[in-house]
């Protein structure tokens, strides 16, 4: 199974994750793994958004790895909060440094939280060629949503667009394929969710990260080519209390069930 993979390899390239501190903790985005720790990352979560804007204000390229680390969580963490602006000063610092390669994912989900989707589009269209499966699989799934989501015209023209968009795209993960399958118009939303719900040998953080990142995707695809509102909104209050609370498409999903709920008043 396709779970995810973040940390797991940027802690071998750091060497810093147990010096840090002892105890560590995942915090996952979809598919994307981070590894924050419970001494380091928490605290920044908790802090003000006066505090830190303050310190985004005067970001410069830190001079330590430990400091590109500690960065690196602020960002995450800020990005959780919603404060996408603060933290795309720090992904921008970050992408001049030996985290560049760790930092491409959540940067580029930071410029889609940011509206900044025609950046966005570079970025992920850039990941999709990436060596790490997990991270181009993945990529490739932003590459559908950012079509629909910026999309003008008819929606018979975008579902052709999807549908030669999409078939050429192969991944590993059951989940993600038929979420694939879905923006192509060959699945169904049904289908989607017994997907994951099929995948053997997982534990409740793996199923977690599954469903958030399904109930993204299919979000967006009943938002913005089935123009679905009304079953989006469903998905997104059904599948409320299953989210990884850590995970970044958490806040893009959240945001986006406001809205509609919001539209209905």
């Amino acid at each position: 199974m396709k779970n995810s993979f973040w940390l797991s390899d940027f802690g071998k390239q750091t060497e810093l994750i147990t010096s840090i501190s002892a105890i560590a903790r995942s915090v996952i985005f979809g598919s994307v793994f981070i590894l924050a720790t419970n001494t380091v990352l928490q605290p920044v979560m908790a802090s003000t958004d006066t505090t830190n804007s303050k310190v985004s204000e005067s970001l410069s390229v830190p001079q330590t790895k430990e400091a590109r680390v500690a960065l690196f969580q602020q960002a995450v963490a800020d990005d959780l909060a919603g404060r996408n602006s603060a933290a795309r000063k720090a992904w921008d610092v970050l992408k001049n440094t030996d985290m560049a390669a760790q930092s491409a994912v959540p940067s580029a989900i930071n410029l889609a939280a940011l509206g900044k989707f025609d950046a966005a589009s570079t970025a992920f269209d850039a990941l999709t060629a990436s060596s790490n499966t997990r991270e181009s699989d993945y990529a490739r799934l932003w590459q559908l949503w950012l079509t629909a989501r910026t999309h003008v015209g008819k929606s018979a023209a975008l579902k052709k667009e999807l549908a030669i968009l999409a078939s050429g795209m192969n991944v590993s993960s059951p989940g993600q394929q038929a979420l694939i399958r879905l923006y192509a118009g060959k699945g169904s939303t049904d289908a989607v969710f017994a997907a994951i719900a099929a995948m053997p040998g997982t534990d409740e953080l793996q199923r977690r990260d599954a469903l958030t990142e399904a109930t993204f995707f299919t979000g967006g695809y009943l938002q913005f080519v089935t123009h679905d509102n009304k079953a989006a909104l469903q998905l997104y209050e059904r599948e409320q209390n299953h989210l990884n609370s850590t995970s970044l498409e958490t806040p893009l999903i959240n945001k986006a069930a406001a809205t509609l709920q919001a539209a209905k008043h």
